[in-house]
């Protein structure tokens, strides 16, 4: 019954002219039926959607599935000298300690990062100037710093929860580096990044591109795609407890 609600909401979106698409996809989480995936763009917004209508096999029968908790896939809003940012980080959040990168998270900061605040499985909340820079979570961790601007680099040394360090920032690019702990570089602009650390003796790498009805996210959930070639689309999830891998292709423009 459920599926049969949510229909009329997919006739309100083929009226907006979102491309409606037929998936078929095999794996432990196999499914088929159709999926919307609107881009919306108007005024300073920018924002990436992913509505699946269909039915998966669960213990032998046909079960129908409806939009998941993961249909936004990318929001971006330019604020300028501020914004805000869902599944993508900011350049200026990563260089700081306390403040790990998490898929689905919500980042939005003012002044050109001069005030800024995270949601996620920690919640934290920043400052920086061009010489201080301070950030405190929800799990009790901080980080403290001063910075030292050298034309368009800025070089910089601080105390933190996870141990002292230093690092450096030149737009796009961040790095630092904790001794006897670990490091992290993160690479970022408004729709792709990748982020590598070794910290606290954890490996982690989190990567992720988003474009016109597609994207490629590689994180600690595993590998996610809608990839386009021409009008046809791959699709895949890869996690360690379900994975999923087929074909998307449009039926309704």
């Amino acid at each position: 019954m459920r599926f049969f609600f949510i229909l009329p909401l997919l006739f309100t979106f083929i009226g907006v002219a979102a491309t409606v698409n037929f998936d078929y996809a095999l794996g432990s989480d196999a499914y088929f039926g159709i999926r919307v995936v609107p881009r919306i763009e108007f005024w300073r917004v920018e924002a990436l959607l992913d509505f699946p209508f269909g039915f998966k096999l669960v213990g032998g029968w046909l079960t129908p599935i409806a939009s998941s908790l993961e249909s936004l896939k990318y929001l971006n809003v330019d604020l300028d000298p501020g914004g805000v940012r869902f599944n993508v980080p900011y350049l200026v959040q990563t260089a700081f300690a306390n403040i790990d990168f998490h898929e689905s998270s919500l980042v939005g900061w003012a002044f050109n990062g001069s005030l800024g605040g995270v949601i996620g499985p920690e919640n934290a909340m920043f400052f920086k100037t061009v010489f201080f820079n301070a950030s405190i979570d929800s799990a009790g961790q901080y980080h403290v710093g001063l910075s030292f601007p050298v034309g368009s680099i800025e070089l910089g040394g601080f105390t933190s929860s996870r141990g002292y360090g230093f690092g450096v920032l030149m737009d796009p690019f961040m790095f630092f580096y904790i001794p006897k702990n670990g490091f992290r570089f993160a690479v970022e602009r408004k729709n792709v990044y990748l982020i590598g650390q070794y910290l606290d003796g954890t490996l982690s790498l989190s990567m992720g591109w988003f474009g016109k009805e597609e994207w490629f996210l590689v994180g600690t959930n595993g590998v996610e795609a809608r990839l386009k070639f021409g009008e046809l689309a791959l699709v895949m999830k890869l996690q360690k407890e379900r994975w999923y891998a087929g074909f998307s292709f449009p039926i309704v423009w």
